[in-house]
């Protein structure tokens, strides 16, 4: 756990001189539009970690409470509130970081889209995974109103997915026609209501219409992907 504690200290101290700009040695491209994906990508790198390893709920219990005593707030000339980590359950851990690899993959298409041809199939499992957790929790957090530690999270998650970022694969809005207006969306992957707040979720490369099949959910409905441009 302590080892773990460690990596993850290093992990976020070169995140953040990434993102301030001081000194990019933690990414390949200027992170400075793409800050919450910093973010993101550390947290999937510890729930990956914490899944891999196999740790129980007491190592679990144990690595947030070390983030929060030792670490959160602990570099200096940074927002203690910038990256947050959730005291969360192992099977929670599992569910995020499968949404999390989903939009990592997402982003590698759009802006690495020469190593995404040639390194697509390696995504196949992933995506599926993904996408079904991603759907799931839609309806679980979102249309429910959920308001666990989880859903929470999850809920963060969406209001990255609906700015506009540029290498974004993703895009979700709440109003139909906002999938073309920019020119960000193509593809309508699926769309969910509750009351008086929808959600409409595109893809922005036709490419990974080829990924659906892997979904159990999507693969399962009735209802199709719509090109929309």
């Amino acid at each position: 756990v302590n080892e773990l504690l460690g990596e993850l200290y290093s992990h976020l101290y070169r995140i953040y001189d990434s993102i301030t700009g001081s000194n990019n040695t933690y990414f390949e491209f200027d992170i400075s539009e793409d800050k919450k994906m910093c973010c993101i990508s550390l947290k999937y790198w510890l729930y990956d970690q914490i899944i891999n390893r196999d740790l129980n709920e007491t190592e679990i219990n144990a690595i947030f409470n070390g983030w929060d005593t030792h670490l959160k707030g602990k570099i200096k000339n940074t927002s203690p509130d910038h990256c947050i980590f959730n005291n969360l359950k192992k099977d929670d851990i599992n569910k995020l970081k499968n949404i999390y690899s989903l939009y990592a993959i997402f982003y590698v298409n759009n802006k690495y889209q020469e190593d995404w041809n040639s390194n697509a199939y390696k995504y196949l499992e992933y995506f599926g995974k993904g996408l079904d957790e991603f759907i799931n929790s839609i309806n679980n957090c979102y249309i429910n109103q959920n308001s666990s530690i989880y859903c929470n999270e999850f809920n963060e998650f969406l209001d990255l997915c609906k700015e506009k970022y540029e290498h974004a694969g993703i895009s979700i809005y709440e109003q139909i026609t906002q999938g073309t207006d920019d020119g960000t969306g193509k593809y309508l992957l699926y769309s969910e209501k509750n009351k008086d707040k929808p959600l409409y979720i595109y893809l922005k490369n036709d490419k990974l219409l080829n990924f659906v099949k892997t979904s159990d959910f999507l693969s399962n409905k009735s209802t199709t992907i719509a090109a929309t441009s």
